[in-house]
């Protein structure tokens, strides 16, 4: 009978070595991922949206953090309209699929928060277009630079800023390393990922991400149009000649109650 229950416990610690390294997988780093729309314009001035998807193993830096970062660096300077307009957005459930936000169902079945992701608006005007540092690839290669370099003890500001806005995650750290750990594997996480090669995938129609409400506020805010661009209608449905919505019934789709137009 002992015999068994020990081949029963070893048996158990295997399986939970099993969970743990799927686990350590599926945090492994990679590659950061850009995903650029086609160009849009607006009398002098062309627009993209940019998304930025991070690799599971820093899934801890945010939006609001990155723009905070990028803000300071750029202190004393014009802040470039990309930094200023970096922001979280809710992601469609599947590219270029129905207006749905995508969500996990819960174990007692509801649904969960909606997934989001990095994005911000790249504006050039014609003239600054001439120059490198006002480029998509300036942008990107600054973002990578502040981080895999640790600027301003990057690891350390992080800690700050978590521990005042996402208690949630420090909560959840604080339960596997202490501090000195911690600080440790930000600065080593943050480091390799934007040390790493990125990958940009360009022409990227928006209802690849975009939710409809989204697209909508792109289109009066920044093209300053009330009505779809006829011209630019391409690079925002990917399936323009079967599935494009009615613009001025477009409603933002709730967070709360599920998928609805």
């Amino acid at each position: 009978m002992s015999a068994r229950v020990k081949v029963s416990e070893s048996n158990l610690n295997m399986n939970m070595n099993t969970i743990q390294k799927r686990l350590v997988a599926q945090r492994q780093t990679g590659p950061i991922v850009y995903y650029s729309s086609g160009l849009f314009e607006n009398n002098n001035s062309i627009y993209r949206i940019v998304f930025m998807k991070l690799p599971d193993n820093i899934w801890y830096v945010k939006a609001p953090f990155i723009k905070m970062m990028l803000e300071k660096v750029f202190d004393g300077n014009e802040v470039p309209y990309w930094v200023t307009s970096l922001r979280e957005i809710f992601i469609r459930k599947q590219p270029h699929g129905p207006n749905q936000l995508d969500r996990t169902k819960r174990n007692n079945g509801e649904l969960g928060f909606p997934k989001s992701m990095i994005t911000f608006t790249h504006k050039l005007n014609r003239t600054a277009s001439l120059f490198e540092r006002h480029s998509l690839s300036y942008a990107i290669a600054k973002i990578h630079n502040i981080f895999a370099n640790n600027v301003s003890r990057l690891n350390e500001v992080l800690h700050s800023w978590l521990c005042e806005n996402q208690r949630g995650i420090i909560r959840y750290f604080t339960e596997k390393f202490d501090q000195e750990a911690l600080l440790i594997k930000f600065k080593k996480d943050i480091n390799k990922t934007f040390k790493a090669k990125r990958v940009i995938n360009t022409d990227i129609a928006l209802d690849y991400f975009l939710l409809d409400w989204d697209i909508k506020k792109f289109v009066k805010n920044d093209i300053g149009l009330n009505h779809w661009p006829e011209k630019e209608l391409r690079y925002i449905y990917y399936r323009v000649a079967t599935r494009v919505p009615d613009f001025d019934t477009i409603q933002e789709v709730s967070t709360k109650s599920g998928n609805k137009w």
